[in-house]
């Protein structure tokens, strides 16, 4: 089907649309016309926050459903994580939590309380249950968990 007049779902070729192996067929042909970036910043009073936090012996940890990439550099930023650029054990995906065994996940989650005073950490690509996770392994730990959201998505863990 013919997309160039494509209007939306009742378009003859929408169905073409929803099968990835379709892809390489439909886009070809096109002229790059442009590219958007946005950014969503944290507030302005993030920053000393994290840090009154952790003067305060309080653990940031950031959890969020940005790339992995975008969420270092924010967590960089706003003092979560040191500038050195090595954050391994302190940056994990959802993804590479959940290929954790259970005393993985906790040992991972102890070296973070532990070096709490150094720095955060962050949790990048997460779905509501990765928080679930966190905070039950963090209570487990002995730990006060506590946890601030701004989605429907974040209800779970903030329940718990």
């Amino acid at each position: 089907a013919n997309l160039a007049d494509y209007d939306g779902p009742s378009h003859a070729g929408h169905a073409q649309l929803g099968d990835p192996a379709n892809f390489a067929q439909v886009e070809t042909k096109m002229t790059f016309v442009g590219m958007v970036g946005i950014i969503d910043p944290p507030r302005p009073e993030c920053k000393q926050a994290i840090e009154d936090c952790r003067i305060a012996g309080i653990s940031v940890i950031m959890i969020t459903g940005d790339n992995k990439i975008t969420a270092e550099a924010i967590a960089q930023n706003l003092g979560i994580l040191s500038s050195g650029g090595n954050f391994a054990g302190k940056s994990f995906t959802g993804q590479e939590f959940d290929a954790l065994g259970e005393q993985q996940k906790i040992e991972v989650l102890q070296r973070i309380m532990a070096e709490r005073d150094l720095e955060g950490a962050v949790f990048s690509r997460t779905e509501p249950k990765h928080k679930q996770v966190i905070v039950k392994i963090l209570k487990q730990l002995g730990e006060i968990a506590a946890m601030t959201g701004d989605g429907v998505n974040d209800a779970p863990a903030l329940k718990q």
